[in-house]
C-alpha cells in the first residue's frame, strides 16, 4: 500500500557509531569490574564458610554490618536475637568494621559466635556478589540503604514509620514489629555511652548519624 508507514531507523552516521562504540566499552569495562568485584565477594564468603565449617555453622547467620552508620549498626545488634528466632537460626557471625560494634555487641545478644573484623572494601565486595544473586540464605545485610538499590532511608517519616521500624521488618523481616527494649550499659566508657545514646536517638527519629573509623 502506497500509505503504508514504514519503521525503518535511519542509519546512523558516523559521530553517532562512534558515540555508540564508546558507550559500549564503558558498559563492558563497568561489567568486568563488577564481575571482578563479585569473585572477590565469593572467595571472601567461602573463606569465611571455611572457617567455620567444622561446627554447626549450617543453622547460623552471618550478619554484615557493611558501613559505620551508627544508626544501623545499633540497629542489626538490638534485633538480632529476634531475627534469630524468626529465621529459626541458633548463633550469629559479624562481619564489620566499627570498633564501637565490636565493643558493645556482647550487650545485645549472647548468641554471637564471632565477630569478625571485615573492612569496607571486603564489605562493598561481598554486597556485589550479593547484588548478582543470593548466593546463600545465611546472609544478611544489615543496612537501610545498602547494598546498591535499597532505599530504605526515604520511606523514613512515612505516616510516622520510624527507621527502627523499617529496619526490623525490610532488612530482618520479622513479622510482626514489636518495638524491643535497648540494653541497659552500667558502665563509664564515654564512647559506649555515647553511641547508646546516639545511635538510640537516631533510630527513632530517623536522624543517621555518620561516624568516621579507620579501617
Amino acid at each position: 500500500m502506497d500509505n503504508q508507514v514504514t519503521n525503518e531507523r535511519k542509519p546512523l552516521n558516523r559521530k553517532e557509531k562512534k558515540a555508540v562504540n564508546k558507550h559500549l566499552r564503558q558498559v563492558k569495562r563497568q561489567l568486568y569490574k563488577n564481575l571482578l568485584i563479585s569473585y572477590r565477594g565469593w572467595w571472601y564468603w567461602h573463606k569465611l564458610v571455611s572457617k567455620y565449617k567444622k561446627q554447626d555453622e549450617g543453622n547460623w547467620a552471618v550478619v554484615l554490618l557493611p558501613d559505620t552508620n551508627e544508626r544501623d549498626n545499633y540497629l542489626s545488634l538490638l534485633y538480632l536475637n529476634r531475627m534469630l528466632g524468626q529465621h529459626k537460626r541458633s548463633r550469629a557471625i559479624i562481619l564489620t568494621h566499627s570498633e564501637i560494634v565490636a565493643k558493645t555487641a556482647g550487650l545485645f545478644s549472647n548468641k554471637i559466635v564471632d565477630i569478625v573484623w571485615f573492612s569496607r572494601k571486603k564489605a562493598e565486595s561481598l554486597m556485589q556478589f550479593y547484588c548478582l544473586y543470593n548466593f546463600d540464605d545465611r546472609f544478611i545485610c544489615a543496612g537501610l540503604d545498602e547494598p546498591y538499590g535499597r532505599n530504605g532511608s526515604k520511606m523514613i517519616g512515612a505516616r510516622g514509620i520510624s527507621a527502627e521500624e523499617i529496619f526490623a521488618i525490610g532488612v530482618y523481616r520479622i513479622y510482626p514489629y514489636r518495638q524491643e527494649v535497648p540494653p541497659q550499659y552500667i558502665g563509664d566508657e564515654k564512647d559506649i555511652i555515647d553511641f547508646m545514646e546516639r545511635a538510640a536517638i537516631a533510630a527513632s527519629e530517623g536522624y543517621a548519624e555518620e561516624v568516621v573509623e579507620t579501617e
